[in-house]
C-alpha cells in the first residue's frame, strides 16, 4: 500500500513540476523579444507579466495545498483568453514578419496551454 501512495505522490510532484517548467517558458515567451531587441533585462523590461508568471510558479512549487496547481490554472486561463482576444498578439501568431516574436508567441501560447492541462492533471482524484 506504501508503495501505490509513493506513486501516486511521485506523480502528483512530476505534474507540478510540469506546471512550473511550463510558466517559466511563458515568461521567456512573453519577455524574450524585448529583451533580445533591448540587449539588456532592465531596459527590455515591458511590464509585470512575467514576474506574474514566475510568482505563481514558485507557488505552486512549494505550497503543500493539494489545489494549489490551481493557481496556475486560473492564471493561464486568464492570460490565455486575453491574450487570444487581443488583436496585435494574435497577428504576431498568424504572420511570422518577425521570427523571434513569432516563435516568442507560440512559445506563450503553447505554454499556457500545457500549464492548463498539468495543472488540472496535477489536482485531478488521487486513486
Amino acid at each position: 500500500m506504501s508503495r501505490s501512495v509513493s506513486g501516486t505522490a511521485n506523480r502528483h510532484r512530476r505534474w507540478i513540476v510540469a506546471t512550473c517548467v511550463a510558466l517559466v517558458l511563458a515568461a521567456i515567451g512573453d519577455a524574450g523579444p524585448e529583451i533580445i531587441a533591448a540587449g539588456s533585462v532592465v531596459t527590455g523590461y515591458d511590464g509585470p507579466g512575467p514576474l506574474i508568471y514566475l510568482a505563481v510558479a514558485a507557488a505552486v512549487a512549494t505550497l503543500r495545498w493539494r489545489y494549489a496547481p490551481l493557481l496556475a490554472v486560473v492564471m493561464s486561463g486568464f492570460f490565455l483568453v486575453g491574450g487570444l482576444a487581443d488583436t496585435e498578439f494574435t497577428s504576431r501568431l498568424a504572420a511570422p514578419a518577425e521570427t523571434v516574436t513569432f516563435l516568442a508567441a507560440w512559445l506563450q501560447v503553447l505554454s499556457f496551454s500545457a500549464a492548463l492541462a498539468f495543472g488540472l492533471a496535477a489536482v485531478r482524484r488521487r486513486s
